[in-house]
């Protein structure tokens, strides 16, 4: 560490050898006030001015190694230079070990003492290339030394180097420091916790900019940001699949009712599958209709329902190494486990076999084109007509406009069984989902809260996020549904009892109905059977024209009510011809046996919505006290804002505060080492062993290709530039044929590769043979959903389950 011209100047600098040259007083980049010397031999030296007090000097002492370090620390930033700890020497006394030196250098000092020795070119190690590093080292001498005293606990100086080899950083740029630079715990944390809501790190850092006022206060830049992130997936590693394990086992036993189960074939977890209680309570209240579809890399599949706010909730998830009957019939199996074995009436999926298959195996049992299009619409989604009826009509169309031929429409057809509603028509709820646009909704809101590139540990914290914030849009409906009133629209009193029992997007429903059943509703005819009465309702447009008539029957005695349009088996709710018939009889509240009670206000008990059913939220002893001390400071702020002399009571306080915990509780290097930090941030522990592993990256269905596009020419050239071999046939050297095709053994006759024309003819025929690698090629990487876009309706199946819920 000794330099002869450095201690020529520590021991006076002052004297005729070393000339005093200026004092740097924020010139530009030579930003703190400092003095300049320089050595006989022209060498400079920066010694910065800083106030007397901060200045270290020797045989002062401290009670604590850490606390001479901050010392040390302080100083440099405030005289513009960066410091890193260098050697240190410890003892062990008894069970302690104990530092009994340590040095602190300058940032700018060599990393050993070998790095900057003159070196034999021959003798370097191309193998090993050194870490490339954004700190200009200058061989810098500035250090200070510490020496635990004998007898003591305390330390002391007792070798300080003052002089430093290079100019100090500007006081506006003191943030970009290394040490400024570093990311403390809030930060790393801030990062995790923003991409839990799919924010990157360049995002992370914007927002972070904007709420502490300025890239000054914010610790790191956009780079520092980007390797956090890759560093808490380095962490992660190969233990992915392990910590989710883990933390599903933690799960349930901590939770009540959580369920998962798992499948580890060769320590590669091929599929999982998990529920918790909040999601078997919504499945067994608005379990009726159940609709799922795969996305993502490891396919994600969500079990997805409708709940008596019409909004869509999650009934359980799982995650699938591939896409086979096996697979998908292994999920269900377990969703059906979880759930008690209840079976819902109807399950919708997309066209795929696999989960068609799957479904079977758990049941148990231009102008003109428009023209068509909405004629097709009208009949297919007609809910009113039977099968006959809609076979016959389909016919008929199909005749019309002479698509016999057409071979979609025709596929259709054939598996008309499983998606036309009137086939369906006396199935409860079957018109609650039509197709699987709810599952490409709740795919949607996975997909734009999670990334492809996440780990399946950062993956499930992003799960947690989407699922609570269903729930929380769900706790807000039930609120705004039990403190305010609709706008009534009729006069009658069973609209006001259908507000007091159905959820306010269910009643907008009936209300409807029951306007309709009022203004476009009357009685046609009327009789009596068998103590019955029957009538017959006319149903009128908004120009009185009638467009349908329906029969009603009515017993006074029970209360009892049929409508031939089944409204009440197909939504849950009475339709308007049944209104009709109500108002006609002054009944006065809706049948008790017609209120459905997945439609009813409390469908599920308010307990769902408690703190300690969320997912995402930390509900740790340390979590709840930091919100509190978040929301105490808020609050604070919030009461002084606009009083000055307030608020700088409150930071003087709260600086009071800061250097009393300082100076009780000493800086811990072992709790801000990057494993301890990273396992609290994702909540997840290191497992002391690992029995399975995430399973290699998968081809989804329908994900395509994901190569570039190779034009012709561009395989003409490639071609072009092959070595012409000689053909046994026609003697001529050629690229494009030999013996074996030869174009003289058909009669034709062939050219010179080597011409214009030959490249040009070669470009034609290439593109036929890249348009049939590009059809029958089979490489690429798999998408993130793997299906994007909204799902068609006639693209549905829908599977009918007769048991009982």
């Amino acid at each position: 560490m000794a330099d002869p011209e450095i201690d020529n100047i520590n021991s006076n600098q002052n004297d005729g050898d070393n000339i005093f040259v200026t004092t740097m007083d924020h010139p530009g980049t030579e930003s703190v006030a400092s003095n300049v010397y320089e050595t006989p031999n022209g060498t400079r030296y920066w010694t910065p001015i800083v106030p007397h007090g901060v200045k270290p000097f020797l045989k002062a002492r401290f009670n604590t190694i850490e606390q001479a370090i901050a010392m040390y620390e302080a100083y440099a930033q405030l005289a513009g230079f960066g410091t890193r700890l260098g050697t240190s020497k410890k003892v062990k006394i008894g069970n302690e070990i104990i530092t009994t030196r340590r040095y602190v250098l300058c940032s700018r000092a060599p990393v050993n003492k070998h790095k900057h020795k003159e070196t034999n070119p021959d003798d370097i190690d191309s193998t090993s290339p050194s870490r490339r590093s954004n700190v200009k080292v200058t061989d810098c001498k500035a250090c200070v030394k510490f020496r635990r005293i004998k007898k003591s606990t305390d330390y002391e100086i007792y070798g300080f180097v003052e002089q430093h080899n290079h100019g100090f950083t500007s006081p506006e740029n003191l943030d970009l420091s290394l040490k400024r630079r570093k990311l403390d715990f809030s930060t790393q944390e801030f990062i995790a916790k923003c991409r839990n809501a799919n924010l990157g790190p360049t995002k992370s850092h914007k927002l972070h900019v904007a709420i502490k006022g300025g890239h000054h206060n914010v610790h790191g830049t956009v780079v520092d940001y980007k390797n956090c992130g890759r560093d808490i997936r380095d962490f992660i590693g190969d233990r992915d699949a392990q910590m989710i394990i883990d933390k599903f086992k933690a799960r349930s036993e901590n939770r009540v009712n959580y369920s998962f189960d798992t499948h580890i074939d060769d320590m590669e977890l091929q599929l999982i599958f998990w529920c918790d209680g909040v999601s078997k309570l919504n499945y067994e209240a608005f379990g009726d209709v159940l609709a799922f579809d795969a996305t993502y890399d490891m396919i994600f599949v969500p079990f997805t329902g409708v709940d008596h706010h019409k909004k869509c909730t999650i009934f359980g998830a799982g995650l699938l190494h591939n896409e086979t009957i096996e697979s998908y019939t292994w999920l269900l199996q377990k969703f059906l486990q979880a759930h008690n074995g209840k079976q819902p009436l109807l399950i919708l999926t997309d066209q795929d076999c696999a989960m068609k298959q799957a479904v079977a195996n758990i049941k148990g049992n231009d102008k003109r084109n428009a023209e068509i299009k909405k004629k097709f619409h009208k009949l297919v989604w007609n809910v009113y007509i039977k099968p006959e009826t809609f076979e016959k009509r389909w016919h008929l169309l199909i005749a019309e406009y002479g698509l016999q031929e057409h071979s979609w429409l025709t596929e259709m057809y054939l598996i008309r069984e499983q998606w036309i509603p009137g086939y369906f028509r006396e199935i409860p709820m079957c018109t609650l989902m039509k197709t699987t646009s709810r599952c490409e909704s709740a795919n949607h809101l996975f997909k734009s809260n999670s990334s492809p590139h996440n780990t399946l540990v950062q993956f499930m914290l992003c799960y947690d996020t989407s699922v609570d914030g269903l729930r929380n849009d769900q706790r807000e409906l039930s609120h705004q549904t039990d403190t305010t009133n609709p706008e009534y629209k009729t006069k009658w009193p069973i609209e006001r009892h259908a507000n007091a029992i159905y959820t306010r997007k269910v009643f907008f429903d009936v209300q409807k109905e029951i306007v309709k059943g009022k203004e476009n509703s009357y009685i046609a005819e009327r009789s009596i059977l068998d103590g019955v009465n029957c009538f017959v309702i006319a149903h009128q447009d908004q120009t009185s024209e009638v467009l349908n008539e329906f029969k009603v029957t009515f017993n006074k005695e029970d209360l009892s009510v049929t409508c031939k349009c089944m409204g009440f088996t197909r939504n849950g709710y009475l339709c308007r011809h049944v209104f009709c018939v109500l108002g006609h009889h002054n009944i006065h509240k809706i049948p008790s046996q017609y209120i459905h009670p997945r439609w009813r206000r409390d469908a599920i008990p308010s307990s769902v919505y408690s703190i300690d059913n969320r997912l995402s939220i930390d509900q740790s002893s340390s979590g709840r006290l930091w919100r509190n001390i978040l929301e105490n400071l808020e609050m604070c702020r919030d009461r002084v804002r606009g009083k000055i002399d307030k608020l700088e009571e409150l930071d003087a306080e709260v600086q009071a505060l800061k250097d009393r915990i300082f100076a009780e509780v000493p800086y811990d290097p072992e709790i801000n080492k990057k494993d301890v930090v990273y396992q609290e941030i994702l909540s997840h522990a290191i497992p002391e062993a690992l029995s399975c592993t995430a399973p290699k990256k998968i081809r989804n269905k329908g994900c395509g290709k994901h190569k570039r596009q190779v034009g012709a020419r561009e395989i003409a050239i490639k071609k072009f530039k092959k070595k012409r071999r000689k053909c046994s046939v026609c003697g001529k050297r050629v690229r494009k044929h030999d013996k074996r095709n030869c174009p003289t053994k058909k009669g034709k006759p062939t050219k010179d590769d080597s011409s214009t024309e030959e490249v040009e003819e070669e470009e034609d025929d290439d593109d036929s043979e890249y348009d049939e690698e590009d059809d029958n090629g089979t490489d690429g990487e798999g998408d993130e959903t793997g299906n994007d876009g909204e799902g068609d309706e006639t693209g549905t199946n829908v599977e009918d389950n007769d048991s009982d819920g």
